[in-house]
């Protein structure tokens, strides 16, 4: 009985550990069916162990010396220091991010699973859906999509997938978030994780009511019968993105209806405004065949708006000075190759484009005090009267400020100097007479100092000014010229290899 006593003694305690090191492992790192069996075996050998330890030790109760004593009052305190020491990690797995505890007990709390009994879309609609959710979780009345809401459904209506984000507030003015998932073939029930973090702005243009309204007054099961009987499809689908805008009038369907409240429905009817330019815009929800790209959607959308190609041009001027006034170099628009740099928010000039012909382009400067609301002509001929295209506008002060023109091929440039806030600019001259030594290229391709023509534009730092010059764009390295008066006077500084 003293031999089981003693063995019992020490196997119940290293199966306790065992245990306890494999609760560790499992919630720091997860995986049970890899830990099941260990864990298993540690707790039933624990289990049998304590047992027998409880028997022998009853049985020899009056035997045990002081020495012995000592020995269990040694092994409690293993016991005690394990148990906190290991109790502690598996605490710590449960902090976000610090281990597999923590993600399943993240499931626990913001997963949900809610049956989806209203699962025909033409029967029950969309709003089939958010009853089930609402059943549940009590959605806010106002809801926002993050992204998109889909559905998809078979010719019958009855819906295969779904997913959307959406959020909105409580009652209690709290952002309550729901990103919800469900497909058919993989579960019966739709899987809502609620309060994820997301971009939840309130964006008026992604509320979701709209498409409840759209989806009202489409007949999309008229439009699945008919694809139907042309295509035998087994699948469609809608799908929302708020309030969107489209050049071409192509599967746009016209609904009557207020779809944004006001109990008015002013929208356009006639899209062959388009063939003009600009845009129709508008809360807008398709209807297509997922596997037929061959297939225009259908494009049902209400109370459309009609915004022509000059309002679009205003706009895209406006945001591209907003762009402009954000960074620290010059920008280029795009669409119409007007360049602008702001020295501060209310200061700025650009160059617009008067003529063009054979990829070269004629610029006018223009000035603004009042942050790009107005322009007044600064000078007619900046370039002295020659083409290009530009390339770079800089203003060091109200006053210093430097303009680029290079060709086409961009294998050469000059710069314009003004100091009077671009009332007048003259051709800037580097001393390239001084240049005492080309970098390393230039031996291999055998340049000479007539190559180097093309001028980066001038960098300030530290109030000295940098001029790096090449034999074309995009090259690397070069001959460095620097300034300390403002580009009054520029001196040879050497090469660069980058």
């Amino acid at each position: 009985m003293k031999n089981i006593y003693q063995v019992c003694e020490k196997t119940s305690l290293l199966f306790y550990l065992l245990f306890l090191y494999q609760l560790w492992h499992l919630c720091q790192y997860g995986g049970v069916r890899s830990h099941f069996l260990l864990l298993l075996i540690s707790v039933l050998g624990f289990l049998i162990s304590f047992i027998f330890l409880l028997i022998s030790r009853r049985q020899r109760q009056k035997d045990i010396s002081d020495s012995k004593k000592k020995v269990f009052g040694i092994e409690i305190i293993i016991v005690i220091i394990g148990t906190i020491y290991f109790g502690g990690l598996i605490v710590y797995s449960a902090i976000p991010y610090h281990g597999a505890l923590s993600w399943k007990v993240d499931e626990l709390m913001h997963e949900k699973k809610i049956s989806f009994d209203h699962n025909n879309f033409f029967e029950d609609g969309a709003e089939g859906a958010l009853a089930d959710l609402d059943e549940v979780l009590t959605l806010p009345e106002k809801l926002y999509i993050a992204n998109d809401f889909y559905m998809t459904f078979d010719e019958t209506g009855v819906i295969q997938k779904l997913g959307t984000f959406i959020y909105g507030r409580d009652k209690k003015g709290v952002t309550r978030t729901y990103m919800v998932d469900y497909d058919a073939d993989k579960a019966e029930k739709m899987t809502v994780w609620i309060d994820s973090e997301a971009n939840t702005d309130y964006d008026e243009n992604m509320r979701l009511e709209p498409m409840l309204r759209i989806l009202q007054e489409a007949d999309c099961r008229w439009q699945v019968e008919v694809w139907s009987k042309n295509r035998g499809a087994e699948h469609y689908e809608i799908i929302y993105y708020g309030h969107r805008s489209f050049s071409r009038e192509e599967g746009l369907w016209h609904l009557s209806g207020d779809v944004d409240g006001d109990g008015i429905d002013n929208g356009i009817r006639d899209f062959g405004q388009l063939l003009g330019g600009g845009e129709v815009a508008g809360f807008e929800v398709s209807l297509h065949i997922p596997d037929a790209e061959d297939v225009v959607p259908v494009r049902y959308i209400m109370e459309p708006e009609y915004i022509s190609q000059k309002e679009l041009n205003e706009e895209q001027k406006a945001e591209q000075i907003e762009e402009a006034k954000d960074m620290e170099s010059w920008t280029v628009d795009r669409t119409d190759g007007t360049m602008y740099f702001f020295l501060t928010n209310s200061r700025g000039w650009r160059l617009i484009v008067t003529d063009a012909a054979a990829g070269s382009r004629y610029y006018e400067l223009e000035k603004t005090e009042d942050g790009g609301t107005t322009w007044k002509k600064a000078n007619e001929n900046p370039f002295d009267g020659k083409s290009g295209v530009a390339e770079g506008l800089v203003f060091f002060d109200e006053n210093i400020g430097v303009a680029g023109l290079t060709g086409a091929s961009q294998s050469e440039s000059e710069m314009y100097v003004t100091r009077d806030g671009g009332k007048s600019f003259t051709q800037l001259r580097l001393p390239m007479d001084t240049i005492t030594e080309l970098p390393e290229i230039a031996e291999e391709y055998g340049f000479t100092v007539e190559d180097y023509d093309y001028c980066y534009m001038p960098e300030r730092e530290d109030g000295m000014l940098t001029i790096r010059v090449v034999t074309q764009d995009g090259e690397n390295g070069g001959i460095v010229f620097q300034s300390n008066d403002t580009g009054e006077t520029w001196v040879y500084a050497g090469v660069s290899s980058e």
